[in-house]
C-alpha cells in the first residue's frame, strides 16, 4: 500500500458561482481562478454533533445525531508577479472553493471527477509574521456559508 501526498496531486480553485454545490460544471472549472501553485496547506473539515438521548429504561445512554458544521482555512504564498490568492481572496468575498485531491495530477478536474465545494465568505487574510530569508504567506480563514459537498461530481 501506497501512501498518498497531495503534492502534485491536488488542484485548489476559487469560482464566485457554481451551478450545484453537489454537481459543480466543467464551466464552474474552467472559470474558477486556480489557486493550485499558492496553496501551502489547507483546512476543510466538516464534523457533526450528537444529541444525548438517555432514557430511565436503561443504564446506556443513547445519543442521535444532531447538527454539523464545517471550517476552511487555507495558507498561501505571495507573489511579486502575479499575486492571484492574494488579489483573490480580500476579506468579505463571497464564493466556492473546488478541491480535487489525490489523482488529478494538479490538473483541473474534469467531467466525472470527484471534488469538494465549500460555499464559504473570507472572514480574513491575515498576513505572516515577516522574517529575513523567508517568503511571504498569508491565511485566509472563512466561514463556511451552506453545507459543503465532500463528494460532488464535476457535471458537463
Amino acid at each position: 500500500m501506497a501512501r498518498i501526498i497531495p503534492n502534485e496531486n491536488t488542484w485548489v480553485g476559487f469560482a464566485t458561482t457554481v451551478a450545484d454545490v453537489s454537481a459543480p460544471t466543467a464551466a464552474n472549472i474552467t472559470a474558477a481562478v486556480d489557486l493550485t501553485g499558492f496553496v501551502i496547506s489547507l483546512n476543510a473539515s466538516s464534523r457533526g454533533n450528537t444529541v444525548p438521548t438517555p432514557s430511565f429504561a436503561s443504564l446506556f445512554e443513547t445519543s442521535t445525531a444532531g447538527t454539523s458544521a464545517a471550517t476552511f482555512d487555507a495558507d498561501f504564498y505571495r507573489d511579486d508577479t502575479g499575486d492571484t490568492a492574494w488579489t483573490t481572496l480580500p476579506r468579505g468575498t463571497r464564493g466556492y472553493f473546488i478541491v480535487a485531491r489525490f489523482g488529478s495530477d494538479g490538473a483541473a478536474p474534469g467531467v466525472g471527477d470527484k471534488v469538494e465545494v465549500w460555499p464559504a465568505m473570507v472572514t480574513s487574510r491575515t498576513m505572516a509574521n515577516m522574517a529575513s530569508n523567508t517568503v511571504l504567506t498569508f491565511t485566509a480563514s472563512c466561514a463556511v456559508t451552506e453545507e459543503p459537498d465532500e463528494a460532488a461530481t464535476v457535471a458537463a
